[in-house]
């Protein structure tokens, strides 16, 4: 799924593109060659994007340049990410939620849930996150 913020629109394309267009003129602002099938998420600074090999990538929202990548996710088929508060938060095929530091895409926190996949993408429920694994648990997560 695409994402939008007040001035542009970024996407995983096909064949492992990340690009992101001006919403006004639909002009290319930058495009990198990073391959996601699990998506990207964007805020005020930057655009995340999991990637198909497990890492964690935040780009800079204006010029794509690479800001930091999280890679001890090895083959992990992680959720996209997703922005909430100073962190950034994904999912991953056992279960795992991993919350990374925005700033620099340190480790923060690890929270296991009941062992199965995360697959649905994460939502937000006000402030806090809201998941659900493959085995059907639906969770509630309350970031502090």
């Amino acid at each position: 799924m695409p994402v939008i913020d007040a001035r542009m629109i970024c996407a995983a394309a096909f064949q492992g593109r990340v690009s992101c267009f001006d919403l006004g003129s639909g002009s290319l602002v930058w495009a990198r060659e990073i391959s996601s099938a699990a998506g990207l998420a964007i805020d005020s600074r930057f655009v995340y994007v999991s990637d198909d090999k497990g890492a964690v990538h935040a780009l800079d929202k204006a010029s794509g340049a690479s800001l930091w990548k999280q890679d001890k996710l090895f083959l992990r088929r992680l959720t996209a990410p997703m922005p909430l508060r100073n962190l950034v938060v994904v999912g991953d095929v056992r279960g795992v939620v991993h919350f990374l530091n925005r700033d620099d895409g340190s480790f923060v926190a690890r929270l296991p849930t009941d062992g199965s996949p995360l697959r649905a993408p994460l939502q937000r429920l006000g402030s806090n996150l809201l998941l659900q694994t493959s085995n059907g648990s639906v969770l509630a997560i309350e970031v502090q």
